[in-house]
């Protein structure tokens, strides 16, 4: 390897002149974990005071922004500005909806300190009336049940709510037919109650966010006891209960045209998604926050369970199925909170930030609900809102992801952006992904150079990337350092460092010429940089190098079926356009009947 990268930039030059998700424990169950652990046991600071009593009557909603602004203008989050917010958001709510729902709802609203603490966050800014509407709709059916399980009963409300009028089943529409139908709100949360004693998580002390991925379970009713009759645990080795179907792959499954319910899908078997969704589902049913994730590796696509447990002093993601020698580094899931496709790392992060603490996950929420709603040139100055939020629980995304959008929009200086760097890469060395989206973000304005670029800035930026490097190498994710080596080369070329840029791109094209991810960018950067009549030589020399490099096919699968693999192709092809550009036309036919397709 350290030959090959030499020889390349020889080449180059002298003819120039997570922490992951966790593998599933053995034995233990959550239930034991839960039973034995304090993790889901609220702490002191979590616990919320009853309300004072205040005076009644109406409180004008927007003279009480006027002050929660004037307030803001300090940019501080103090305990005042957070109290502010909930009668605020309270007000705003009461103004709203209140046509949505009756008034003593907004009564018994206040009179319960978790379900407001929660709501009043979960409704700004958009204060549906969905939400609401559930919340209230569940109240009237269960009393006292509601009471008695504020999350559960806010984690139905979000979920169902902010579905609106779409369905809230948006990850799992391909297993709804009419031969199998998704129940109801309020019987799926009469079915927890119900069977609250077989559930493997607590349905009263786990946080709602977390609960959402309970709430959004789409199974049956009867399917659902089948998994409580199946299922007396809900440890490893769910997703393997599904035999892989590889007549499936041809086009003639053995579920044929069968109900995909669980039980088929566990007797008939399926592919890699029907396993995530089988397990997915049953870990749903036991009460585990839990949700089917897809991801790309070096042999395509694949799909795994990933799901909650209750560890010695937090809550943390596991998962099965996400096999370590494709590298699958990142996957997808269907949030139903934020209704969109995120990464798993960013469930993996919620469950940190819930872990430190509830409260202060609400509190750094309401610091970054105060800042979006400064507008333009008055947030300036005011960012230490979010710097607080940072501080008061520094796995919580969102405040981060602002400071970076503040850098970008030049509310924040460009001093503030480089703590930035030191905070987040201290805060969050175990959470990479957050780690470079901001820094990518943080760096984009200083792309655009005008002028000579300052050698000092430029090499305090450079020390930057470094440490990121560090850091992604020692978390084992070469994705975020692909990336990370396209950001850095694209910020040489700006300051006008091209060939520093180009030695960048052609050691990481061979440094990464075996991972599914990224490689293709930083090899089609070369050729960019090698483009034209002038380089083709070099070109050429550097297509040579790389098909050596480039592994013909990516597994013992590909060889079985005779499959090459695709960047190996894309190499190739590259390769072909540059010999015909040289004139060796014949050279450029023999390479081209080397990779085209076969009957396999």
């Amino acid at each position: 390897m350290k030959h090959l990268c030499m020889s390349l930039l020889v080449i180059l030059l002298v003819t120039a002149g997570s922490t992951p998700a966790r593998a599933a424990p053995d034995d233990e169950t959550p239930k034991q974990k839960a039973d034995r652990t304090p993790a889901e046991t609220p702490k002191k600071e979590d616990k919320v005071e009853e309300p004072e009593k205040k005076p009644s009557g109406p409180v004008d909603a927007d003279k009480l922004k006027q002050q929660l602004l004037a307030t803001a203008a300090a940019g501080k989050l103090t305990d005042d500005l957070i109290d502010l917010f909930k009668t605020y958001a309270l007000a705003r709510a009461k103004q709203k909806l209140a046509k949505d729902v009756p008034a003593d709802f907004w009564t018994w609203v206040e009179a319960k300190p978790t379900i407001r603490e929660g709501l009043l966050v979960a409704l700004h800014p958009e204060y549906s009336p969905h939400v609401v509407k559930s919340l209230e709709a569940l109240r009237e059916k269960f009393g006292e049940k509601v009471d008695t399980h504020p999350h559960l009963a806010l984690a139905f409300a979000v979920v169902f709510g902010r579905a609106g009028d779409a369905s809230p089943w948006a990850a799992a529409l391909g297993y709804l037919r009419k031969d199998r139908k998704a129940p109801t709100m309020e019987q799926s949360f009469r079915y927890y109650l119900k069977y609250e004693k077989s559930m493997k998580f607590s349905l009263t002390q786990t946080p709602w966010p977390l609960l959402a991925y309970v709430a959004d379970n789409e199974t049956p009713l009867p399917e659902r006891l089948w998994v409580l009759n199946t299922f007396r645990r809900a440890g490893k080795g769910v997703y393997y209960k599904v035999p892989y179907d590889w007549d499936l792959l041809k086009g003639n499954p053995d579920i044929g045209n069968r109900p995909r319910t669980l039980a088929n899908i566990r007797k008939y078997g399926g592919v890699c998604v029907d396993r995530a969704y089988f397990a997915s589902r049953v870990y749903k049913s036991l009460g585990v926050p839990s949700m089917s994730v897809s991801g790309a590796g070096r042999r395509g696509g694949h799909a795994w369970v990933a799901w909650v447990i209750p560890g010695e002093k937090s809550y943390e993601l596991y998962d099965e199925g996400r096999f370590d020698m494709d590298r699958y580094y990142t996957g997808t899931t269907w949030d139903p909170l934020s209704r969109k496709n995120v990464l798993d790392r960013d469930v993996q992060l919620l469950s940190a930030a819930l872990s430190t603490s509830y409260k202060r996950y609400l509190n750094a929420c309401i610091g970054c609900h105060v800042y979006e709603m400064l507008e333009g040139d008055k947030r300036k100055g005011k960012t230490g809102l979010l710097k607080d939020s940072v501080e008061m629980n520094p796995f919580v995304a969102r405040p981060w992801r602002l400071l970076a959008d503040a850098c970008v929009e030049g509310i924040a200086t460009k001093e503030e952006g480089e703590k930035l760097f030191d905070s987040i890469f201290k805060a969050l060395a175990p959470y990479p992904d957050l780690t470079f989206e901001v820094l990518a973000k943080v760096l984009s304005p200083r792309l655009q150079v005008e002028g000579e670029p300052d050698k000092e800035e430029i090499d305090s930026n450079s020390r930057v990337l470094n440490r990121a490097f560090q850091l992604y190498e020692k978390a084992k994710r070469p994705d975020l350092a692909v990336k990370l080596c396209l950001l850095q080369g694209s910020y040489f070329e700006a300051v006008d460092r091209k060939m520093s840029a180009l030695k960048l791109y052609a050691t990481a094209s061979e440094k990464y010429a075996r991972e599914h991810y990224g490689f293709r960018e930083v090899f089609d950067r070369v050729l960019v940089m090698l483009s034209g009549q002038k380089n083709l030589k070099r070109r050429l020399a550097f297509c040579e190098v790389m098909i050596k490099e480039v592994p013909k096919q990516r597994s013992a699968f590909d060889k079985k079926l005779n499959q090459l693999n695709p960047s190996y192709v894309y190499v190739v092809r590259a390769y072909i356009r540059a010999l015909y550009a040289a004139g060796k036309d014949s050279l450029a036919e023999r390479w081209e009947k080397k990779i085209e397709p076969k009957d396999r």
